[in-house]
């Protein structure tokens, strides 16, 4: 078992991605974020992640779609798909859960 809030960290220089857990090609971060820190993924990132909100509210962008998120908010973002995070007022702490694997593109029938 892992407490999540147990492990954040906050800094005045930037986001702070925390591992939590990788497997079976599956990675699991805690991504502590500060009022207007952003996270953008590249526009190539290929993993399917599902973001959700532990403390604090902020922003998810999904594509052209914002959420505006809060505690207990969850947001699926397909592979290929535009992801940002970004604070609102205080911190934001986010837990994002990613498939890896190959590219969508690269995956044989």
């Amino acid at each position: 078992m892992i407490r999540n809030l147990e492990l954040r960290r906050f800094s005045e220089r930037g986001p702070v991605p925390r591992p939590v857990s990788m497997g079976d090609g599956v990675a699991v971060m805690l991504l502590c974020l500060q009022h207007g820190q952003q996270i953008v993924a590249p526009d190539n990132d290929s993993a399917e992640t599902v973001f959700t909100v532990l403390d604090g509210s902020g922003k998810i962008r999904e594509g052209d779609e914002v959420h505006e998120v809060s505690a207990g908010d969850t947001v699926h973002v397909l592979p290929l798909v535009a992801k940002t995070l970004e604070a609102g007022a205080g911190t934001f702490t986010v837990l994002g859960v990613r498939r890896l694997g190959d590219r969508p593109e690269r995956r044989r029938a």
